[in-house]
């Protein structure tokens, strides 16, 4: 990697992730061009874990950190991390992932059918991280009294138990490519990704949230990490207590909206995306920052 990034003669070396920095620390080093480190998530945090791993993950953060010209995170709370971890701030700033709110838009006509039961979609890790045990306990605490259909797309650890207990009413579409999703989330009455802290780490931010309210559906998810920074204020809903109980009042609040303003709340998800966390605006700021490094 050393040696292919130098033979290359960049004007600017852009790492993603510190954690597999030291080629790109070096050749920026011996080239003598701008070093640009995107953190995005564990690779902010002063210690994460034991054993081997963690002392990698240590020393190539350390490196970024001293080599960077500029440290961008993905959030406020993940700059807060970075900034923990004894980041120059100086040399940090926040940089939005930002998704294609050209491609990722709602259904024309609306794909939603007024006469089927909602569907409260979930996209992501079968995992405790993504907090998916929450959401089928709180989907089975609440179908009898709110029908609706739980829709699960991604896969694993705890894929095997959820199916052993599943009710009727979960759906489990497996992993799917964007096309997959994008079509789920068009018919979805709202997302759910109630993301909890593990091992000490929690979101740094959640693009499956953008998403979504880019293609003019609500979200729900738990208070955590970077999560709030996702979230259209006013329209999507966030859940400050993190727990089963919490998020089926959520989601009963939300199965309770009409049609209007379901519609009302949708539209502007896509609109706040658009303007606040577009693709487009990402790579207008990454334009400037390239810019300023390279003067």
């Amino acid at each position: 990697m050393y040696r292919a990034i130098s033979a290359w003669g960049p004007d600017v070396i852009h790492q993603q992730q510190a954690t597999w920095s030291l080629p790109a620390v070096r050749a920026a080093r011996d080239t003598r061009v701008p070093l640009v480190v995107t953190l995005h998530g564990g690779d902010a945090y002063r210690r994460l874990g034991r054993g081997a791993g963690a002392a990698w993950n240590a020393r190539n953060r350390r490196a970024a950190f001293d080599g960077a010209s500029r440290l961008l995170a993905v959030s406020h709370y993940l700059a807060d991390v970075a900034l923990d971890a004894g980041a120059d701030p100086q040399r940090l700033s926040v940089h939005y992932q930002g998704v294609d709110t050209r491609w990722w838009t709602p259904a024309t006509p609306p794909a939603i059918d007024s006469y089927e039961e909602p569907i409260i979609l979930f996209v992501g890790a079968l995992s405790r991280l993504k907090g998916v045990d929450d959401l089928a306990r709180a989907s089975a605490a609440l179908v009898g009294r709110r029908p609706h259909r739980l829709v699960l797309v991604g896969d694993g650890p705890l894929e095997a138990g959820l199916r052993e207990r599943a009710p009727a009413h979960v759906t489990f579409a497996g992993r799917l490519d964007r096309e997959g999703v994008r079509a789920w989330m068009r018919r979805a009455h709202v997302l759910v990704l109630p993301t909890k802290p593990t091992h000490g780490r929690q979101e740094a931010a959640g693009l499956v949230l953008l998403e979504a309210q880019a293609c003019g559906v609500p979200v729900i998810a738990y208070s955590t990490g970077g999560t709030p920074e996702m979230i259209a204020p006013g329209a999507s809903l966030l859940t400050q207590e993190r727990s089963p109980d919490a998020l089926a009042r959520s989601i009963d609040e939300a199965l309770a909206w009409s049609e209007d303003e379901r519609a009302d709340r949708g539209a502007a998800c896509r609109a706040w995306v658009d303007k606040e966390r577009s693709l487009r605006a990402s790579t207008e700021q990454l334009r400037t920052i390239y810019a300023d490094v390279t003067r």
